[in-house]
């Protein structure tokens, strides 16, 4: 429901004015209009009705109002376009960055929707603190996964790393793509994972691919056992 723009300016003039409120006097009299009021030009007579309730105050209180309500107006107003929403992106910690593209769809998305700028703003505050607070606790979980990757592999951590790193960049470039997309190329579970796997295959517990090391047995000795 929005506010009639009269009652907010009765509501202002009548702060603190001693009378008791718009259209009152100490004494109980009306008080008499302000000449501004009786000498009001001939463009803003056929409107003359908007401003008779604060005949009795002075010009300079009536246009303090209207300055009030101009502000409280601003913070429901919605600019021409997208790109006049003046929004301020907070400062990012290192690490930390945000698609451009992403961004500015979603303020075109709001901006059709019909979002103020102020609550904009305050959306992308809430939205870029609850990033920045999810990439702390990550981080977080991250190092403890390192430190128990460094208990775990003790004096070999160095050279595990080195392997680990090694298998990373053999991989095809498609895969190392998905990874770097994902965040995810310095994480400690996922060194633990391809340590695990080069390991299994350097010790003939995993094959590479194709039919190398494995036995030449048939189909059925396979399935069903050697028979004599």
């Amino acid at each position: 429901m929005h506010e009639d723009p009269r009652q907010l300016m009765r509501l202002t003039l009548a702060e603190d004015d001693g009378t008791g409120g718009p259209g009152g006097s100490p004494g109980g009299a009306p008080p008499a209009a302000q000449e501004w009021f009786t000498g009001l030009p001939d463009t803003l007579k056929p409107d003359a009705a908007v401003f008779e309730p604060f005949k009795d105050k002075p010009v300079t209180d009536v246009l303090g109002a209207f300055r009030d309500l101009s502000k409280k107006a601003a913070d429901f107003s919605v600019p021409a376009t997208p790109a006049e929403y003046g929004l301020k992106i907070p400062t990012l910690p290192e690490g930390i960055t945000i698609n451009d593209k992403a961004l500015e769809g979603f303020i075109a998305t709001a901006h059709k929707a019909g979002v103020p700028g102020k609550a904009l703003q305050a959306i992308i505050d809430q939205q870029v603190a609850e990033i920045i607070a999810n990439n702390a606790e990550e981080k977080k979980l991250a190092d403890e996964a390192d430190a128990a990757l460094h208990t775990s592999w003790g004096d070999k951590y160095d050279s595990n790393k080195t392997l680990v790193e090694r298998e990373i960049a053999a991989l095809p470039q498609s895969m190392k793509d998905i990874i770097t997309k994902s965040g995810i190329g310095n994480h400690p579970h996922l060194f633990e994972l391809i340590h695990l796997v080069a390991s299994a295959r350097s010790e003939g517990k995993l094959r590479a691919g194709g039919d190398e090391g494995v036995s030449k047995k048939s189909h059925a000795e396979r399935l069903y056992g050697g028979t004599k």
